[in-house]
Parts: structure tokens; C-alpha cells; sequence
């Protein structure tokens, strides 16, 4: 079973948000430092990037879970 509030303590913790930028850079600079004939490397990073991008809105999604489960008993 999956808990919202520890997804929500990951998500939110400001070591795990800075890895997670750090992530998208480190693939960000692989993309601007390229060759023009390494087109393979910069797809796999852009992959990479939105693999990071939809992991962290499918987590946000299951931490606002229970905000949304509260605000439904409250209408």
C-alpha cells in the first residue's frame, strides 16, 4: 500500500528535490555540450529528463491524493 504522507515527506524534502535538479542538469549539459553528430546522446538524455519530469508528477499526484480524499469529505 502506498502512503501519501511519506510520498509527500520524499517529495518535499529539500535534499531529494535538490538530487533531483541536479539530475536534470547533469542531462541538461549533456545536451548543450554535444557534438552535432551525437544525436543519439542528447535523445537518450531528453528521455531521461522526461522520465525524471513524469516520476516526480506521478509522486506529486499521489501526495495530493489525500489532499483531495480530505477535501472531498468537506463538500
Amino acid at each position: 500500500m502506498i502512503h501519501e504522507e511519506s510520498i509527500a515527506n520524499i517529495i518535499n524534502d529539500d535534499s531529494f528535490i535538490e538530487a533531483m535538479k541536479e539530475l536534470k542538469q547533469m542531462h541538461l549539459d549533456m545536451i548543450v555540450n554535444s557534438d552535432v553528430d551525437e544525436k543519439e546522446a542528447r535523445e537518450i538524455c531528453y528521455l531521461r529528463i522526461t522520465t525524471i519530469n513524469e516520476i516526480m508528477s506521478h509522486l506529486q499526484g499521489i501526495a495530493d491524493g489525500k489532499k483531495i480524499n480530505n477535501t472531498k469529505w468537506n463538500i
